[in-house]
This record gives structure tokens, C-alpha cells and sequence, in this order.
């Protein structure tokens, strides 16, 4: 097993910034084994090295040796029957900010439904429950919501718990992580374009619609029907259909396809492309 101790490494970056043209490659081979290696002493000569500014090449480097990594975790998570939404979206998270962690999504989630205890556990119904998060989140929180992705990085789920600020998407699925601490029957629907939080009561059926666009507005069906009449499309029941979270996966990595795609990013598109493609497949 090759040893990366400090003289190496520091002479594997430096390579990467003068010679990546010719040995990129190579070095990215090499650094990719020391990160398998000892992840923590590449960062800190990472950091020891270049305490100003690290140079654009090694960073980029660095970003796909991780994206490249990215594909194994992709894969797991479309293998499987349910997979996970948080885990999704930490891998989507992980592309945006190589850095991120899954302990970024958890900790503040997890924090965050702690805070809702007490309301949620005095809520009488749907209606208090969707009101109380709404609250938590709009008013507590202060969060905003993005009608419109014009950056990859508003559909970064832990961007948004960090920044309390992202796409409607990403909201809209918080809402479904901190019911799914507590139980509740809790999806997203998309209605046409428009993605909303559905909240099925086990009572008597009926259903709660909450629109993180309007700050958490409550929606009955009728107000959904009459949405899709307004823009002229014929109602169907499959409207209200929860999308599973390979599905939200699969929308998030359209979203990033979408706004690379005017920027003419081809470096970050071939590797989203191919994730969406390990996920359709």
C-alpha cells in the first residue's frame, strides 16, 4: 500500500498546479488513493499548503475525484426499493459543496423537529400541524423560498438548512423529512410544475395541501382543481399521487441539468447527466 505522507502530498499539488495539463491524470490517481487513504491529512496539507487561495486546478481536481465517487452513491441509492430521500439529497448536497456531509442534513433536522415537539404534540388536527410548521419555518426560522433556480446551489438541501434559503423543492422536501420524524403521512405531489406538501389524515381521508411558495398557504382539492383549470389542462387523479424519492431525486438532477445548461457548464454537466441516467436506469 503506497504511503502519502506530507513531502509527497505536498509535492502532488504542487505538480497539479504547474503540470495538469500534462499529468493531471496521474495525480489525480494519486490523490484520489490518499483521500481513500487518510482523507483528513490530505485537507490539512491542503490547508497548510495553500492558506490563501487554493489554486483553480487543484480545486477542480478535488471536486472530481469527489463527483467520480458520487456515481458509487448514486447507484446505491437507485438499487434500492425505497430509498431514502435524505440520503438523496445529501448526495445532491455533496455535488454542489464537496465538503457536506450527511450530518449536515441531519443535525439541524433533527434540532428542528425537536423545537417542533411541543407544538406539534398540542396540535388538534392536519390543520394545526401544517400551520404550526409553517409558522416554524416562516416566521422562526425566517426562510426563504426561491421561485426561480437561476443557481445549482438553491437546490442544495443542506445549503438551505445552513443559508435558510433555497428552491421550492428543496422546502417542500423539509417539510416531508421533519413529518417523517413524528410519523405523519407526509409526500410531495406535482401539479403541473407546481410542487406542493400533502398531508393525507388517517380520520376521515381527507386531505391538506400546504404551498411553500405562499409561505405554507393551506390548499384543499378544490383549490388544486381549480389551479389545473386555470391553466387550461384536464384534471386527473394522478395529480395526487405522492412522488417517491427517487422521483424528487430525479427532478432535482433535472433542475441542475436545466440551469448548467444556460451557463454552458459542460465540465459540471457530464457528471450530472450521468447521474440522472443512473437514476433513471
Amino acid at each position: 500500500m503506497q504511503i502519502y505522507d506530507e513531502v509527497r502530498l505536498k509535492a502532488l499539488f504542487q505538480l497539479l498546479r504547474t503540470e495538469a495539463d500534462t499529468y493531471g491524470p496521474v495525480i489525480k490517481r494519486e490523490i484520489a488513493a490518499a483521500l481513500k487513504e487518510n482523507p483528513s491529512q490530505v485537507h490539512a496539507v491542503l490547508e497548510q499548503e495553500f492558506q490563501q487561495q487554493t489554486p483553480l486546478p487543484v480545486v477542480q481536481t478535488l471536486e472530481e475525484i469527489c463527483w467520480d465517487d458520487l456515481s458509487n452513491g448514486f447507484a446505491r441509492f437507485a438499487e434500492k426499493i425505497n430509498p431514502d430521500l435524505e440520503e438523496g439529497l445529501a448526495l445532491i448536497s455533496k455535488f454542489i459543496e464537496t465538503a457536506t456531509v450527511r450530518s449536515d442534513i441531519t443535525a439541524p433536522v433533527d434540532a428542528w423537529a425537536t423545537q417542533l415537539r411541543i407544538p406539534l404534540l398540542n396540535a388538534k388536527n392536519y390543520v394545526e400541524i401544517a400551520s404550526s410548521i409553517s409558522n416554524y419555518l416562516f416566521n422562526t426560522l425566517q426562510l426563504q423560498t426561491i421561485p426561480v433556480n437561476r443557481d445549482i446551489k438553491d437546490l442544495s438541501f443542506a445549503r438551505l438548512l445552513r443559508k435558510k434559503r433555497g428552491s421550492n423543492v428543496c422546502v417542500a422536501c423539509l417539510y416531508t423529512v421533519l413529518g417523517q420524524r413524528y410519523g405523519l403521512d407526509c409526500g410531495l405531489i406535482d401539479l403541473a410544475g407546481r410542487i406542493l406538501v400533502l398531508l393525507q389524515e388517517d380520520k376521515n381521508g381527507q386531505s391538506l395541501f400546504i404551498d411553500p411558495l405562499d409561505k405554507g398557504n393551506l390548499l384543499t382539492e378544490t383549490d388544486c382543481r381549480q389551479y389545473i383549470e386555470s391553466r387550461c389542462l384536464q384534471w386527473s387523479d394522478e395529480f395526487l399521487i405522492p412522488l417517491s424519492s427517487r422521483q424528487l431525486v430525479r427532478r432535482l438532477l433535472a433542475n441542475m441539468i436545466f440551469t448548467l445548461n444556460k451557463i454552458h457548464d459542460e465540465r459540471r454537466l457530464s457528471y450530472v447527466r450521468n447521474y440522472l441516467e443512473i437514476i433513471k436506469n
